[in-house]
């Protein structure tokens, strides 16, 4: 499984790190706003549940599962 984020839709919500802290992290951009990183752009099957968590309460839909 591969995670990419759509950046131009993340407003840094937060909600993907809180349900998958291993794959997400909210940083500040350069210009100062909170956007996701990916810290595992391909991550272990083991963590399928807690990445699909995570794209199913963005609020803003900007995560996507890539098979």
């Amino acid at each position: 499984m591969k995670v990419t984020v759509d950046m131009d839709l993340c407003q840094g919500h937060s909600v993907c790190m809180d349900e998958c802290p291993e794959v997400f992290e909210v940083v500040d951009d350069d210009q100062g706003y909170a956007k996701v990183k990916i810290l595992v752009g391909e991550p272990d099957e083991s963590l399928r549940e807690k990445v699909e968590l995570a794209v199913k309460y963005c609020p803003n839909r900007c995560i996507k599962i890539e098979e």
